[in-house]
């Protein structure tokens, strides 16, 4: 059998994504395992959960400044050296957690691991649109999304058994050990870009711009391209929700007493499927509306808005619905995680800013995530869990506001055509 060079590119492909695809699982399992452990870290440390806020916001504000460094150094700078390091010093700090004997020490570490974490994401998302051209890279940006969906399902649930039936450090020994074996894989078989570019148009000027697409724009021309900061706002609002329910989901489950004794793995893996198939409807709601952004969000943040919306009223009358309910946006949350950082970013892949956009628009989700982690701590303390749904729901419907707005500045235009790509 004669293996072509179209044999070999496949091979690559095939070999990047898997490779990617499990970096991006195993960094997950390095940075959501804290919030299964936060009861132990509450008795065991004698943390207060103003504490625990300020160290998952520590985790979101270096990750979100660190998206902005690493975005534009992802553009210039091996995917190699930044994928490979930051996963192999998020398990470090991982392991730093175990021995941090003082809420101090803990800050700092997670802090870092915050930093750290940001070295993946956007050198993922280039390395990507190098190996695949753009009619594969919608398919390839939502099985990359099913990434984060296997971390969480993978740490939370391992976790739960692991405090159940181990030592709490544990939650974060493991996985940094196996994260590490990842790390030497992808330091022998990782490639940054393939030899032959896959088969794509050849580059056009963009009509908004009249650049070639292997040129890299300017970066001030590249930030007056679009509709920039009202994108960004509905990223933070995006954070605030997905983070904020993400990190306090299954404290909450433990603290409120909603599970079964020993059972509490078995439902953080179902809502993991909640979240898988919020990833596969908002993929339909895109393909429905063509790959327009703007349609797309402002219907998944009209479910969203009214979902999160009735938790606090369903808090005082009926409790165990609520926590239900607030799987709904999680899930959609999560679902349009890859529009926001995948199917946005790779439309940029003409300009050459594919990893500055990602970085971009992951640091806007990530300062809703601080202001999350930062504030729901304190919220907590002072006026339990329904003060912190009441900022949830306040996020969504600004979120919703937001996006109304962009819909109909944007009305009668594609997404493809506010940036000059061509369908």
């Amino acid at each position: 059998m004669t293996w072509t060079p179209g044999d070999a590119l496949r091979f690559g492909q095939r070999r990047t994504l898997l490779l990617c695809w499990f970096a991006y699982t195993l960094a997950y399992t390095l940075r959501v395992n804290i919030a299964v452990v936060i009861p132990a870290l509450v008795s065991v440390r004698g943390y207060s959960y103003a504490q625990i806020g300020l160290i998952t916001g520590a985790f979101f504000v270096s990750y979100m400044f660190g998206q902005l460094i690493h975005g534009y150094l992802g553009d210039i700078v091996s995917s190699k050296l930044l994928i490979v390091g930051g996963l192999s010093l998020s398990a470090l700090c991982n392991l730093g957690m175990v021995i941090a004997a003082t809420f101090g020490q803990a800050l700092l570490i997670w802090g870092l691991n915050g930093i750290v974490q940001s070295m993946l994401w956007a050198p993922i998302m280039k390395t990507l649109a190098q190996w695949y051209n753009r009619q594969q890279l919608e398919r390839v940006s939502f099985i990359m999304a099913l990434s984060m969906i296997a971390g969480y399902a993978l740490s939370w649930g391992v976790s739960s058994l692991l405090m159940d039936h181990a030592d709490w450090s544990r939650v974060f020994s493991l996985p940094a050990a196996v994260a590490a074996v990842h790390a030497l894989v992808m330091l022998v078989l990782f490639r940054s870009r393939p030899d032959r570019a896959p088969a794509v148009d050849a580059p056009r000027p963009s009509r908004a711009t009249g650049r070639r697409q292997e040129d890299r724009m300017p970066i001030g021309a590249y930030f007056g391209l679009v509709r920039l900061p009202g994108l960004l706002l509905i990223a933070v609002c995006h954070g605030l929700i997905r983070e904020g329910i993400g990190v306090w989901f299954p404290g909450m489950l433990r603290d409120l007493g909603r599970t079964p004794p020993g059972y509490a793995w078995l439902v953080l893996v179902v809502v993991q499927l909640a979240n898988l198939a919020g990833i596969l409807l908002v993929r339909r709601v895109s393909l429905a509306y063509r790959g327009e952004s703007a349609r797309t969000l402002l219907a998944v943040f009209g479910v969203v808005g009214a979902s999160v919306g009735a938790v606090p009223l369903l808090m005082r009358f009926w409790a165990p619905a609520s926590v239900v309910l607030l799987a709904v946006p999680l899930a959609l949350t999560h679902g349009l995680t890859p529009v926001m950082t995948s199917l946005i970013p790779f439309q940029y892949a003409r300009y050459g800013r594919v990893s500055l956009t990602a970085g971009v628009l992951d640091f806007a989700i990530y300062l809703g995530a601080a202001v999350s982690g930062i504030s729901s701590g304190l919220i907590i303390d002072r006026l339990g869990w329904n003060g912190v749904t009441l900022v949830w729901a306040a996020a969504a419907a600004a979120g919703l506001a937001l996006a109304f707005n962009r819909r109909a500045a944007m009305r009668g235009e594609s997404y493809a055509d506010e940036i000059g790509v061509s369908r």
